[in-house]
């Protein structure tokens, strides 16, 4: 994204649009993580970002995202994935200035329940 302004350019990368998609996101209670493929994995233990497997389309003043997640055993999926939506919408239409078109969320994993201890 590109906004010329009285002294300038300011241009937001797609990779912070992507690290804010992938912090809001992780603040849902019930996400575990966002979920990579074994590319990304790899590319995630050398750069240590939130962001990596979040896939992000800009187009003439609005963003899309799409993201796989791994969500705990027993949360609820319709509503975590839109809390999600809501979540990435909201803060990237904050800090962005853009619209959000669109957040497509794929539940890639579910983490199995902590064996308790005794």
């Amino acid at each position: 994204m590109t906004d010329e302004k009285e002294f300038g350019k300011v241009k937001i990368d797609d990779d912070v649009l992507a690290q804010i998609a992938g912090i809001a996101a992780t603040q849902v209670p019930g996400v575990s993580k966002i979920s990579t493929s074994i590319v990304g994995g790899i590319a995630k233990i050398f750069r240590r970002k939130p962001d990596i497997g979040i896939k992000v389309i800009l187009g003439e003043g609005e963003v899309s995202f799409e993201l796989g997640i791994e969500v705990e055993y027993g949360v609820n999926i319709p509503e975590i994935t839109y809390e999600i939506q809501e979540k990435i919408k909201k803060e990237v239409e904050k800090m962005s200035g853009l619209k959000v078109a669109n957040v497509d969320v794929i539940v890639k994993e579910v983490r199995p329940p902590k064996k308790e201890q005794k």
